[in-house]
């Protein structure tokens, strides 16, 4: 049977293995160091600008009765209004 190579096989010293694993930490450890701290940040400015977004509409329908999100000028929430198309 014919066998593909395609990287010359050798073996790793152990002094040589110690160096590939320490050298692997030296570059690794810090990039996932930055993919947490990146990713703990995120979270937390995505939970304060929700929590802003929340706020602010709350404050908006107290105050502004007229809009979307309270009731409309006659007191009423959520109320459909019909237009009549009298031509």
């Amino acid at each position: 049977m014919r066998q593909f190579q395609f990287g010359s096989v050798s073996t790793m010293s152990l002094p040589a293995k110690i160096a590939s694993i320490a050298f692997s930490l030296v570059i690794l450890l810090p990039i996932f160091a930055l993919l947490i701290v990146a990713g703990i940040v995120a979270a937390f400015v995505f939970g304060v600008l929700l929590l802003v977004s929340v706020v602010r509409v709350k404050i908006k329908s107290f105050f502004n009765k007229n809009t979307e999100y309270g009731p409309n000028a006659q007191g009423r929430k959520n109320v459909r209004v019909r237009k009549n198309d009298q031509s």
